[in-house]
């Protein structure tokens, strides 16, 4: 019964994180927005194909993981064998996952657009 205490714990503690993580990336990358040249941001991205390929990667990871999260908190509602999935954590598994590949998308904005508009 620790373990599993200790694993809900964690989850709790690693969501609130993985929270504030987000909104202060994200209102960071709004503030540096506001001050960039928009012209150049365009010029940039362009130039740089990586941004957009990582940010798809990451976001699809999110969007998959979104969906077998909903899936599995479907599954574990409705049916019998939900218990099942329960037991393995799997739809705190998926959460997690979500959570980690969305703060890597938008860390991957942050340090792209932070490159140029720390420079001025």
């Amino acid at each position: 019964m620790d373990l599993i205490n200790f694993f809900e714990i964690f989850l709790e503690i690693y969501n609130a994180g993985a929270a504030f993580i987000l909104i202060f990336l994200i209102g960071q990358i709004l503030i540096m927005m506001h001050k960039a040249d928009k012209d150049l941001l365009k010029a940039k991205l362009f130039l740089n194909d990586a941004v957009i390929q990582q940010t798809w990667l990451y976001i699809s990871i999110a969007g998959a993981a979104f969906a077998l999260n909903a899936v599995i908190k479907f599954i574990i509602r409705f049916t019998l064998s939900g218990e099942l999935l329960k037991t393995y954590y799997l739809y705190e598994v998926t959460q997690l996952i979500f959570l980690v590949s969305f703060i890597c998308a938008v860390h991957s904005w942050y340090t792209f657009i932070g490159s140029f508009v720390n420079r001025k």
